[in-house]
Parts: C-alpha cells; sequence; structure tokens
C-alpha cells in the first residue's frame, strides 16, 4: 500500500511538472541597438522584467547576442518568428508607416512622455483598425523627444552654416531639413553612429541628447543647437510575436496587456525624459557648448514645418487617413496634457 502511495505521488509530481513546464513561454527579443545601451536597459529590459514577474515567470525572455535583421525589417522578424520580440523606428519604413509621419515633425516638444501618450491616443482613435502590425501584437508606441543638431566643428547658426555638411539623420524630416539647407543627408542606422563620426565620414548628426552618451559620441560632437521644441522628433514601436502572445493563457494575456497601450506610452515617455535629461548634464559636463538656435533658424525650421504638415496630409490621404484629422486631434490632445 505504502509503494502504491508513492508512485502515485511521484506519478502527480510529474504531471504537475510537465503541467509547469507547458505553462512556461520563453519569448526571444531582438535588439539591434546593444543590450548595455540604456534606453535598452531602462526601457525594453525592465519592461521584460516586470512581464516575467507580473506572470510569475510564465513568461520568460531571452536576449538574442545579435540582431535578426535590419532595424527596419524588425516587424516582419517578429511577424515571422524569427524573432518574437522586437522595436524599430516607424521613420525607418516611411511608406508603410506614412500615416505616422506627423510624429517626425519639428516643434512636438519638449517632454517625450507628453508626446508619446498623444501619440498613443492618436493611434487608437485613428490607425488601430489599420492592421499595421499584421501578424504581431503591438504593445505600445512612443516618442523620443526633441531632436538636436550636433556637430564636430561648429554650430548652425545660420542656414547657410548646414552648406556642405554631411550629416547622419534617421528619419525623413531631419534628412529633408538638412538637405534643404545645402547639407548632405547620409541616412545609417542610429547604431552606426559613432562609427561615422570617429572615421569623419560624417560632421555632424541629428539625435536627441540621449544618444550622446548612449552612443558614447558626446566627445566627437562637443557643439550643440538646440530648437525649442525640437528639430524634429521620431516615433517607435515595440511589437511581440501575435502567435506567440495567442498562445498564453487570457491570464497571462491580460498581465501583458496592463503593460502595454497608454501604460506603455507613460513609461517610454519617462524613460526617454530621463535619459534625455542625462545626456544633456552629460555634455555639459564633458564641456560641449549648447545653445539655443537662432531666430533665422527657428524661422526657417517654421517655414519648412509647414511644408512638412501639408506633405503629410496628402501622403495620409494615399494611405486612406485624414491628415488633417489627425493632426487636429495630436495637437488637441497635447494641449490638453500639457496644461
Amino acid at each position: 500500500m505504502l509503494k502504491k502511495t508513492i508512485i502515485t505521488a511521484a506519478a502527480v509530481a510529474l504531471v504537475a511538472s510537465v503541467s509547469s513546464a507547458k505553462a512556461e513561454t520563453t519569448f526571444t527579443f531582438s535588439s539591434w541597438v546593444p543590450w548595455t545601451h540604456p534606453l535598452i536597459k531602462n526601457l525594453y529590459v525592465r519592461w521584460m522584467d516586470d512581464v516575467e514577474l507580473k506572470t510569475e515567470g510564465r513568461v520568460k525572455w531571452r536576449r538574442l547576442p545579435k540582431a535578426v535583421a535590419h532595424p527596419r525589417a524588425h516587424l516582419d522578424a517578429v511577424r515571422t518568428n524569427q524573432a518574437n520580440a522586437g522595436m524599430s523606428v516607424h521613420g525607418y519604413s516611411p511608406k508603410r508607416f506614412a500615416a505616422y509621419m506627423f510624429a517626425e515633425h519639428p516643434f512636438l516638444g519638449d517632454r517625450a512622455e507628453t508626446s508619446s501618450v498623444a501619440l498613443w491616443r492618436t493611434h487608437k482613435k485613428f490607425f488601430a483598425s489599420k492592421n499595421y502590425y499584421k501578424g504581431t501584437q503591438l504593445i505600445g508606441v512612443n516618442t523620443h523627444g526633441p531632436g538636436v543638431i550636433h556637430h564636430s566643428k561648429k554650430h548652425i547658426l545660420a542656414v547657410s552654416d548646414m552648406k556642405g555638411q554631411k550629416m547622419r539623420t534617421g528619419g525623413p524630416i531631419p534628412r529633408d531639413i538638412v538637405a534643404a539647407w545645402g547639407g548632405v543627408p547620409i541616412r545609417q542606422p542610429a547604431s552606426k553612429s559613432y562609427e561615422l563620426l570617429s572615421t569623419g565620414v560624417v560632421d555632424g548628426i541629428t539625435f536627441p541628447y540621449e544618444s550622446l552618451p548612449g552612443f558614447k559620441i558626446t566627445k566627437l560632437v562637443p557643439f550643440s543647437t538646440y530648437i525649442p521644441g525640437g528639430l524634429y522628433n521620431s516615433s517607435h514601436y515595440l511589437m511581440i510575436s501575435k502567435k506567440k502572445y495567442d498562445s498564453l493563457s487570457a491570464g497571462d494575456r491580460k498581465i501583458i496587456d496592463s503593460l502595454s497601450n497608454e501604460a506603455f506610452a507613460i513609461r517610454a515617455g519617462k524613460v526617454w525624459d530621463s535619459n534625455n535629461d542625462h545626456g544633456l548634464e552629460a555634455a555639459k559636463k564633458a564641456g560641449s557648448k549648447i545653445v539655443t538656435a537662432s531666430n533665422e533658424i527657428i524661422n526657417a525650421v517654421k517655414k519648412l514645418n509647414a511644408k512638412f504638415e501639408a506633405d503629410y496630409i496628402a501622403s495620409a490621404k494615399k494611405a486612406g487617413v485624414d491628415g488633417n484629422a489627425v493632426l487636429g486631434f495630436f495637437k488637441g490632445e497635447m494641449k490638453k496634457l500639457t496644461r
């Protein structure tokens, strides 16, 4: 009898062990930004840690040592499960995400939390039904805060100062500004910044302050020209595999949902604001010369921004989106959030 009881108990334990193992789901996360970068550590790793903690270890993460695809290809990489999670930048795929390009415009504001929440609300109202992230589960969207002009040799105080300057740019808005002022935009992923600057391939770069220490380029670009509200901005998105997400229990999906959407926008915006503040302080401590843009530069950006908004409305229309309504709603949310 005792032997039978022991065997039964062992069988129950084995079944429980197997059930527990089956309940665990591991997502692979591909990052094209180094895992040591402050943004990755402070935002994405902590988000993953919170998911794992709140699901009591039922959802786990494996950080891939190397990105599985080019930054702009990460949506397709996650959609096809080359990796089960990843982030990217809307501006890296401007045709695919034409509806989001207003989030790259100048003068969006100086705090990423505000613009990130306004962006999420705009996405929810206008884009959520568009299936832009087909095959993935969108966790959230955010902005990175105001973009600044950083240069290795001088400040950009007049439009003419940009002429002939080779500038690394990310999305289409900083690219178009540099080109309109006679500069030479060099489009490369952010992760290539140190290489481009240290070898003299580019003279300067357009980045938020966060990226100076983040990519170890503070001393390479000691001249910064700040435009109130931002020369430009950039919007990002985090997604996980839809197939993997759907395989989770309803309870674990609910936990992930609670850390997604506007909650993620708030989290991401706060991290960007903190990192940008740290980047600015690090630049000051390193002796960088930081100036506010001249009226000539600000007025030149305003003139270009009028064109950007008109172009956005036209391109959004082609994508089946009412650009006027999008801009009006986003600006309205920004006003609400900054009161």
